[in-house]
């Protein structure tokens, strides 16, 4: 059990040295604005692909997939600003042998109904498949109206379809119409539903999420969410019983989903609810993470969070990398509504030092602690960080990263 659960942690923050050797391909997002694949068993550099300059500054609109193709799509949402609505928005992909840019399709059209005003527009963004013979797509089409620029209402809808990787051959997936929507406060954003979607870094193979969410005018809400999976070449929507926030991780039928519950603070404070982390599976949630329970911390502003979390390849466990927002030495002030607590602050100052940490979690009805690893950090230095799971040895690469978020393990 122990060597299964701590597979998964490749994943999630430390590079496992025994994993490398077994298919995976390393790349690291250069400032320079390069894509650099090593060796996963040497580090040595074996290519080196160029990229977009807003790739280097916006590493999260990157994906990569094994095959070694390599995504960049500029990011766009609804509603369009101004300044969206008037740049070009393309996808740029590397499909392992060559670079080539597409369209984005992202539209917005003006057009006047009677006393109001009509504002169409579509915001599609792309993702790999996991195969590489394709692309797949998915896109909010709505149309507001608007008096004096104050929206009025909307209608919405969300796309998804496939082309092949030059964006030709559309062919439809999935189209859901969501319900009109009266926008109270003047601003759709802060009232209607708009979908997101959550696709496997890897690329999509069989099995996608998409969820309705509302902006808010403060903090999000979470509406109706849907599992997308393919059968016999057929995608079919199953509506879950949970909304779903912030999804980490699922597994490759969709029958196991990780998701994160994010704190609900707002207007400068971080710890105003209960973070947790939770496995959804056979009609059970489980929770392997629980702020409140574990670090007791009410009374002050410190939020303790799953920055991500990993599903190991049985599905048998979760690692997930645990952070704070309160850093060693620094001033830590009261919650909103905290009282001082002595007690309390002595217990989140002494599990501060620990973090951040991997923690691996069985998944059982009643989850238990497999594997808790502290100081477990991808980069230190700038140099990237390599972990032994059999010797317990961690070692400094000569391999220079930014941060954590420009590594791709594949």
């Amino acid at each position: 059990m122990r060597s299964s659960a701590l597979r998964v942690l490749s994943g999630v923050l430390m590079l496992v040295a025994p994993l490398l050797a077994q298919g995976k391909r390393l790349w690291v997002l250069r400032s320079s604005g390069e894509m650099v694949e090593y060796d996963p068993v040497t580090f040595a550099a074996k290519q080196t692909v160029k990229v977009p300059a807003q790739a280097a500054q916006n590493p999260a609109n990157m994906s990569v997939n094994r095959l070694g193709q390599i995504l960049f799509a500029s990011a766009a949402s609804l509603p369009l600003s101004e300044e969206d609505a008037g740049a070009s928005h393309k996808v740029w992909i590397w499909n392992g042998h060559s670079a080539t840019t597409i369209d984005q399709g992202v539209t917005r059209e003006l057009t006047a109904t009677g006393s109001n005003q009509a504002v169409t527009e579509t915001a599609p963004t792309a993702r790999l498949s996991a195969d590489g013979a394709h692309l797949f797509w998915f896109a909010n089409q709505a149309r507001r109206l608007q008096r004096e620029s104050i929206d009025l209402s909307t209608s919405t809808t969300w796309q998804a379809w496939t082309t092949d990787l030059s964006g030709a051959g559309r062919q439809d997936l999935v189209t859901s119409k969501f319900p009109d929507c009266r926008c109270e406060t003047g601003t759709c954003e802060e009232t209607c539903s708009y979908g997101t979607v959550w696709v496997p870094e890897g690329g999509v193979e069989r099995v996608f999420l998409m969820m309705q969410f509302i902006a808010g005018q403060t903090e999000p809400t979470y509406g109706a969410s849907t599992r997308y999976r393919e059968e016999g070449g057929k995608w079919t929507a199953q509506p879950l019983s949970e909304a779903l926030e912030r999804v980490s991780d699922v597994s490759p039928d969709g029958s196991v989903i990780v998701e994160a519950i994010p704190d609900s603070g707002c207007c400068g404070w971080v710890n105003e609810s209960n973070d947790q982390t939770l496995v959804l599976s056979d009609g059970k949630k489980r929770t392997l993470f629980d702020e409140r329970a574990t670090y007791k911390n009410p009374d002050y502003d410190v939020s303790f969070y799953t920055s991500n979390a990993k599903l190991s390849p049985d599905l048998g466990s979760v690692a997930m990398t645990i952070v704070s927002t309160a850093e060693v030495n620094k001033p830590i002030q009261l919650a909103d509504e905290g009282q001082a607590n002595p007690e309390e602050s002595q217990r989140i100052r002494k599990a501060l030092p620990d973090l951040p940490a991997v923690e691996v979690k069985s998944v059982e009805d009643a989850p238990r602690r497999i594997a808790f690893l502290p100081h477990a950090t991808l980069v230190e230095d700038h140099l990237l960080m390599v972990y032994n799971v059999g010797t317990g040895a961690r070692r400094k690469l000569s391999v220079r990263v930014e941060d954590a978020g420009r590594v791709f393990l594949r």
